[in-house]
């Protein structure tokens, strides 16, 4: 392979797995992780790579707000000059902080869509792919990386700012959030009037308006309400953020309300 067919990854958890097995019959790959058991390259080896991915969590603190800590880090403990391909999830308004703390690296926002006990599969059957940064060059380096991936027209890459790219992460996840929660609510409903459940979806379903995706409940791991490590997280950090702005997200904490409520109801 050529040098310039190697690429770097940082964080091996279940995203940066996802990249992994999804780019390696294609490019040269070098992998980094702080735990040692994740660990297949060195910093040093992974920093030879003229692009990275990155791949380390962003978790929430109890108001909302992130800790940038891991990404921070990350490029920070790089060589100037990279085309840095940003996995993790953030809003808008620190991606911005990223590309002005950062001036010296090309910061590509590539949010991912993965489900955790699915990601390997998901990654290589992709429904579309966002890329959004500051400068056009670096997204058409990017773009050219998908393309020898997926070079099928059917895939869509969408190529905006990088607001846009963290904006539409979260517009997916809350946006999905919110229609289970919609969906329990119903479904109580349903059961308080003696009306037949089953029934009732499948008229709403056969409109050919509303995919299927997301209806049913309880979800497919048995229980009620939306779970896992994705759609908690992101729906409470969005509606920090949309306060930060002066947005009031009723309609979103009402979600995240229902949400606490089901999963309540289940435990009794």
């Amino acid at each position: 392979m050529k040098i310039n067919d190697s690429i770097g990854i940082i964080g091996n958890g279940f995203v940066g797995n996802a990249v992994h097995e999804g780019l390696k019959n294609h490019f040269n790959l070098f992998i980094y992780d702080i735990e040692l058991s994740k660990k297949i390259n060195t910093l040093t080896e992974v920093d030879k790579a003229e692009i990275i991915f990155l791949c380390v969590p962003t978790p929430t603190n109890t108001d909302g707000s992130f800790v940038l800590s891991f990404l921070l880090d990350s490029i920070g403990n790089l060589s100037p000059g990279k085309i840095l391909i940003i996995k993790s999830t953030i809003p808008p308004s620190y991606a911005e902080y990223l590309i002005e703390k950062f001036p010296k690296q090309e910061l590509v926002f590539n949010p991912e869509f993965l489900t955790e006990r699915t990601a390997v599969g998901d990654f290589q059957n992709p429904s579309r792919i966002v890329l959004g940064g500051k400068d056009k060059y670096s997204v058409e380096r990017v773009e050219k990386i998908y393309r020898k991936v997926f070079p099928s027209p059917m895939i869509e890459i969408i190529k905006t700012d990088y607001k846009t790219a963290c904006f539409i992460k979260y517009f997916s996840n809350c946006f999905f959030a919110a229609k289970v929660s919609l969906m329990n609510e119903f479904k109580q409903i349903a059961e308080a009037s003696g009306v037949h459940w089953e029934t009732a979806l499948n008229g709403l379903l056969t409109s050919g308006w509303v995919n299927p995706m997301h209806t049913l409940v309880p979800g497919p791991d048995g229980k009620f309400g939306f779970g896992g490590k994705c759609f908690p997280k992101d729906i409470c950090a969005f509606i920090a953020y949309c306060k930060e702005k002066g947005i009031d997200p009723t309609v979103l904490e009402a979600a995240w309300k229902k949400n606490l409520e089901v999963r309540k109801l289940e435990q009794v």
